[in-house]
């Protein structure tokens, strides 16, 4: 996999997570792609909260078939998958009603609005480990203090969410042992 410097080079928030798991790389690429929400109830409670009370959809669809925002700016089995994500995220709606949002690869690099962030998200397997990694690159002043206090209030409960897909993800694949 290309790596996360090829899609966003420059940014001002990171956050990383990654586990140790007993399980070649196949069993755990599997196993993190069939993660639901509906494995981790802490991660669809804190949803419905950011979604205001409006139901995810189906929660036992895997997170990587379901409802994620963005684009999918690679994916290679058995290696990981990155995301691309725009928007105004400090906002209820994040920015969803956006027109000039990404919905290819290209159009995500080349995307450029200065009220706006720009972030990946890449889950990364390896022999015995997944990792993830959350960069977020805001590219005016204003919009980054508005982000940085987003930042202060749910990067807790995004790095929780993310410990808790690891760990669902490890449960998985060691329980195909």
């Amino acid at each position: 996999m290309r790596p996360l410097d090829d899609f966003l080079p420059a940014y001002e928030f990171c956050e990383q997570h990654s586990i140790a798991i007993d399980a070649p790389a196949v069993r755990i690429d599997a196993a993190f792609r069939g993660v639901s929400i509906s494995d981790i109830p802490v991660a669809r409670a804190l949803w419905w909260v950011r979604r205001l009370g409006r139901p995810y959809g189906d929660a036992a669809k895997p997170f990587l078939g379901g409802e994620l925002p963005g684009v999918v700016l690679e994916d290679v089995p058995e290696e990981g998958i990155v995301l691309g994500l725009t928007g105004q995220f400090w906002r209820v709606r994040g920015g969803q009603r956006d027109p000039q949002k990404p919905t290819t690869p290209e159009e995500f690099l080349a995307y450029e609005r200065p009220d706006t962030c720009k972030a990946v998200i890449d889950f990364r397997v390896g022999e015995n480990s997944l990792c993830t990694e959350t960069r977020v690159h805001v590219a005016d002043v204003a919009s980054r203090r508005k982000f940085r206090r987003y930042w202060l209030v749910i990067r807790p409960f995004s790095g929780l969410i993310r410990i808790l897909l690891l760990r669902a993800a490890r449960r998985r694949a060691e329980a195909r042992a």
